[in-house]
């Protein structure tokens, strides 16, 4: 919505849902975290924080092709672990 898209990046609310052969993965901005009971969440136990970053100022096009490939590259050369999200508005890269 129009006011999402206005909002500095940095206060953006963040949550994904997935469920992958029966793993349920569930990704959201530390905000969001502290709703959830402490004891209910699986973090990392290492404690890694990840930062996101969104992809282009609007939706990216269909014929937009090798995006992914160009942001993955140079992080998987630099031995940097990333998480790729693709949505119909927006895509982010969480690094």
């Amino acid at each position: 919505d129009a006011a999402t898209s206005s909002q500095d990046l940095d206060s953006i609310t963040f949550f994904s849902f997935s469920l992958i052969e029966g793993y349920i993965s569930i990704v959201m901005d530390a905000e969001t975290q502290k709703r959830f009971p402490s004891d209910l969440l699986l973090t990392s136990s290492t404690g890694e924080l990840w930062r996101m970053v969104r992809i282009g100022g609007q939706p990216l096009g269909f014929d937009e092709c090798g995006i992914v490939a160009q942001i993955a590259e140079p992080l998987a050369a630099a031995d940097i672990s990333a998480y790729y999200i693709s949505t119909f508005n927006f895509d982010h890269a969480l690094v």
